[in-house]
């Protein structure tokens, strides 16, 4: 039987996934992370002053599959952290499933879908900082059509939700939902130009904001592995109540180079999100870098660095920068450095400090301020 387990899953894969029946390549995926860190965030503790050791096991799962029209990819991650001072334990959850299907030559759908359980706030992938000490239920789901109408000019219409939890007592859901429908026209090989509208959801406490906006778009290649997108338009908004309104400016900028040696990605912005778990909806000001270097095949080192401000919708203190109760701001730093013992097997040493500059007073939490030193061996299988 040894080896025939593979061919069992595999089986089993093409029963339960109808729609992919046509698929001819299916694989799993197994990673384990064996983590010893040093955090002294004291969320995550028993509130005795100073950091903790601690241990972080996690195994993931997931499975690949496809062929010439259909792309899958699903996982489901746990991560254990044990304590050693406290003797306290947690266990948080991941998982996603990314969906890619060519329908026709001029016709494709993406999906995507993302489910979080966390003890650790500040891990999500949202705009800011963590603004709850508490354990959080967090998801987001994407879902998008783009046609090629002629040769030049592509017409996508996605959808896109999401919703928050704060898992403490008399916290409610948050949820935002976000249709869209925009046009890119390819004037050149190098230059896109593009037309975008947007509505906006924002449901906190069964009380409905919304904001419609719009916003004209550039994308622009560079060079080969490096691509330029800019979008900025208005945003009208306007509150539960219907007394806050006034008109946001909405801009994006982000550069993406993937190059055989580097990777960059670096994003700057000004918008309107939601899903907050405190309010229907906030501005948003973030900026963020991303860097990867590669030196051997071995060898390679990565660091990112970000900021973010938050505050009520519309535009609540936006020009203060400090000392307002309604204003939260603050960044976050890390790097590390990984090397690939063989095909199957790296280490890695990370450093990460999160720093809450500015704390607003519906963020309900004190000082997020957290420093994190780790080294970790990550092995997969297969």
């Amino acid at each position: 039987m040894k080896g025939n387990w593979k061919k069992w899953l595999l089986t089993g894969l093409m029963l339960v996934a109808p729609a992919a029946r046509g698929a001819t390549v299916w694989e799993p995926k197994v990673r384990l992370t064996a983590e010893e860190r040093y955090d002294d965030d004291l969320r995550l503790g028993d509130g005795a002053a100073g950091g903790q050791l601690m241990t972080k096991l996690t195994p993931r799962l997931g499975v690949e599959g496809g062929d010439g029209r259909l792309k899958l990819d699903g996982f489901y991650a746990a991560d254990l952290l044990m304590r050693h001072g406290s003797g306290k334990v947690t266990l948080d959850h991941r998982a996603g499933l990314e969906a890619h299907h060519v329908l026709t030559r001029r016709l494709k759908v993406d999906s995507a879908v993302r489910v979080f359980r966390v003890t650790d706030p500040s891990s999500l992938p949202r705009d800011g900082l963590a603004r709850s000490t508490s354990p959080t239920f967090f998801t987001q789901a994407n879902l998008s059509a783009t046609a090629r109408t002629t040769e030049r000019l592509d017409v996508r219409a996605g959808y896109k939700f999401e919703a928050v939890r704060i898992l403490e007592s008399g916290q409610q859901a948050g949820y935002a939902h976000t249709p869209s429908l925009e046009a890119w026209y390819r004037s050149t090989r190098r230059l896109s130009l593009g037309l975008e509208y947007r509505y906006q959801g924002f449901l906190y406490q069964g009380d409905l904001a919304q904001a419609n906006g719009v916003a004209a778009g550039l994308r622009y290649r560079l060079t080969r592995p490096t691509t330029l997108l800019v979008r900025a338009g208005p945003v009208y908004y306007v509150g539960a109540n219907g007394l806050e309104r006034g008109w946001v400016p909405r801009v994006n900028l982000e550069l993406q180079r993937e190059g055989e040696l580097l990777d960059v990605g670096v994003a700057v912005g000004h918008d309107l999100v939601g899903a907050s778990g405190f309010a229907n909806a906030v501005w948003a000001d973030y900026a963020s870098l991303i860097l990867a270097r590669r030196f051997t095949q071995r060898f390679n080192a990565f660091g990112a660095a970000s900021f973010f401000r938050n505050g009520r919708a519309p535009d609540q203190q936006w020009g203060v920068f400090s000392g307002s109760p309604l204003v939260s701001q603050g960044y976050a730093l890390s790097g590390g450095v990984e090397y690939r013992i063989n095909r199957r097997v790296a280490a890695q040493g990370a450093v990460d400090r999160i720093a809450q500059v500015g704390v607003a007073e519906t963020a309900g939490a004190a000082d997020l301020t957290r420093n994190v030193f780790a080294v970790r061996l990550v092995v997969t299988p297969w």
